[in-house]
């Protein structure tokens, strides 16, 4: 009587062929095996003990089962596979469970799947599972939404982030936008991207448009109660606004409120659906087939001319009298308020004082300047890669182990255009800094805190504290780790609970400023504006004037040093010959006097015995608003 037993799983497959019914292969388990006995009939039998509860396979000798066809006896259930050789060598792919369909509807799949592998070669269930995701991805692309486009620039945006490639400021003006273009009156941000025609975009564009020219914080209130009336001020012509008692730079600015609003939101819209589109490009060029979405319906911003050139943006600057630099006139006046506005509070004021003195010194965009860090108390390892901002203070002949310049210098390593900047600190800044040196916070006493507070929290570790007091200490120590932070920043955050460890925001203080210098008062009709940036462009103004050498006023004000290639700081030093370190410091030297000397009251404050004294009888004191309707004004020392 012949015997067919199967026994181990390694064994030749030609000794596991059985010819089973359903009912058969329904009953096979780990603990049963097929065995032919007389008369060609099969039945199930208990396995041997030594291989009772392990798995092997069975190949079907059935009438119609493919080559290849079998069952897998597992230790929790029996599931139909395949083995075949296909373009790229064997491949082995199940199929399905035995209790979900019977013998002839499994032959029929593994045909299906057969074919699928000799056709393409690779592991049907793979493929089809890739099909099953290009299905997918022509429905989402079919049906993808403003918003999810530019949901997905937004995180790529924040990998970039987390990698230092794009400014934090940059990804929440984005999230601004995508916050516009779902507002109800524009409706955009769900729109259907390949149903979006150009009457969509424009619709959308002026809706956007409208909604931010009420809300503009340009248009003083009662101007606004006045325009109340009408739909879109940009219907409006000049007799018009005249007749309403809207005159000079509000005129131009009434007709561009919320232009600059709809002109970033859809920017920045196209940027989404752009990296959306590429994407998809890229992968069907990968995939040899045509892109599903290939055209970017918000480029007509462009094509349309929606968006100013450059030059409609320079004439509308101009005549709403914007982004404008300060003047013999108003130089002075912003400067005695800022000194002025140091000593209010106890000195509450100082930081952000000092900062602004310093960003019209240097001409430092707003982010720059504020992550300086005193020299002294950053690593070797900072220092070296350039990855902080610092300070250093030496004697005007000591040279600096790092850049090999001479003299108090600073070093900006993370710019708006992502390359540094290496300046000289010349006689009043470098007054303002020793300044801040001489109070600048004591970060032995914090390092104490933090060596306490860790031991601490390791002796309460080590013996089994309850979670609660852990995590107390945990707070603590992080506390004392943010306050050895703070130490370190020239311009150090005013509350413990900041973030960053250092100053931030100077909306406030230039507020004040801007009132106390008389450069906001309605009866008037004076309302300039002044930011950080205002005073960038006054120190590019008076460079301008007073130097006339447009290579060391670009030096001044953009002065690049990171190059590709660069190792470590000493290779700043190649960028300048001693003579181009030597009239940069004086270009410095000289503009930050002539600017200074706009107002006696401000050198005097600020000078040192080595300076002269200049006479302040023609200049005039500015009272600022000082906290409970306290006046102060700039008195002399």
């Amino acid at each position: 009587m012949a015997t067919n037993v199967a026994k181990k799983a390694g064994a030749r497959r030609a000794g596991f062929k059985f010819s089973l019914t359903h009912a058969q292969v329904m009953q096979l388990s780990t603990s049963v095996v097929p065995e032919v006995v007389g008369g060609g009939r099969i039945k199930l039998v208990p396995r041997p003990k030594a291989d009772l509860g392990k798995p092997y396979r069975i190949v079907d000798a059935s009438q119609g089962a493919p080559v290849g066809f079998g069952f897998y006896v597992g230790k929790t259930k029996v599931t139909y596979e395949m083995v075949r050789r296909g373009p790229n060598g064997v491949r082995r792919f199940a199929l399905g469970n035995v209790t979900d369909m019977g013998l002839a509807e499994a032959h029929e799949k593994a045909r299906e799947q057969v074919a699928i592998l000799l056709s393409t070669g690779e592991n049907p269930k793979a493929h089809q599972a890739k099909a099953r995701e290009a299905a997918q991805n022509i429905e989402r692309l079919a049906n993808i939404t403003v918003r999810e486009c530019m949901a997905a620039y937004l995180a790529d945006m924040e990998e970039r982030l987390a990698r230092g490639q794009v400014k934090a400021n940059s990804v929440e003006a984005y999230r601004d936008s995508m916050a516009r273009l779902a507002r109800p009156e524009v409706g955009m941000a769900d729109r259907i991207v390949k149903d979006l025609r150009e009457a969509d975009i424009k619709g959308a564009y002026v809706a956007m448009r409208k909604s931010a020219m009420v809300r503009s914080n340009r248009i003083p209130t009662h101007i606004r109660a006045v325009l109340a009336e009408y739909e879109d001020w940009a219907d409006l012509d000049t007799a018009k606004l005249e007749s309403l008692g809207i005159t000079g730079k509000y005129i131009q600015r009434v007709k561009a409120a919320g232009v600059a609003a709809a002109e970033h939101t859809f920017t920045d819209a196209y940027r989404g659906v752009k990296h959306v589109v590429l994407k998809e490009v890229e992968l069907a060029s990968i995939e040899g087939r045509s892109p599903l979405l290939s055209f970017n319906p918000f480029s007509i911003i462009f094509s349309k001319k929606l968006v100013r050139s450059a030059r409609e943006l320079r004439r509308h600057y101009e005549r709403a009298e914007v982004r404008n630099p300060l003047n013999d006139y108003t130089l002075p006046r912003v400067l005695k308020a800022i000194v002025a506005r140091r000593d209010e509070q106890g000195g509450h004021n100082a930081g952000a004082s000092d900062y602004l003195l310093l960003t019209l010194l240097w001409g430092t965009r707003r982010s720059e300047a504020v992550q300086l860090r005193w020299f002294d108390r950053c690593s070797k390892g900072e220092l070296s890669q350039r990855e902080v901002s610092w300070v250093w203070l030496g004697a005007a002949d000591a040279v600096n182990p790092y850049t090999g310049r001479t003299g108090p210098q600073v070093f900006m390593s993370d710019t708006k255009s992502g390359e540094s900047r290496f300046l000289p600190v010349s006689y009043f800044a470098e007054r303002i800094l020793r300044r801040r040196f001489e109070t600048r916070l004591d970060d032995t006493a914090a390092k104490k805190e933090q060596t306490a507070a860790r031991q601490l929290l390791d002796t309460a570790r080590k013996s089994g504290a309850s979670k609660a007091v852990i995590a107390g200490l945990q707070e603590a120590v992080d506390k004392a780790e943010h306050e050895v932070q703070r130490s370190k920043y020239v311009f150090p955050a005013r509350s413990n609970r900041s973030k960053s460890g250092h100053y931030s925001d100077s909306k406030s203080i230039l507020a004040n400023v801007r009132r106390d210098a008389g450069l906001a008062d309605l009866r008037d009709e004076v309302d300039q504006g002044l930011t950080p940036h205002d005073l960038r462009r006054t120190l590019g103004r008076y460079a301008s004037l007073h130097l006339g050498d447009s290579r060391v006023v670009s030096q001044m004000l953009h002065h690049h040093v990171s190059q590709p290639g660069d190792n470590g700081m000493a290779e700043v030093s190649k960028l300048y010959t001693d003579q181009e370190w030597k009239r940069l410091r004086e270009a410095f030297s000289e503009v930050e006097e002539l600017m200074i000397a706009s107002s006696p009251r401000v050198w005097n404050r600020l000078k040192g015995v080595d300076k002269p004294r200049l006479d302040e009888s023609k200049d005039e004191p500015v009272t600022i608003f000082a906290p409970r309707n306290q006046i102060t004004a700039l008195d002399d020392d």
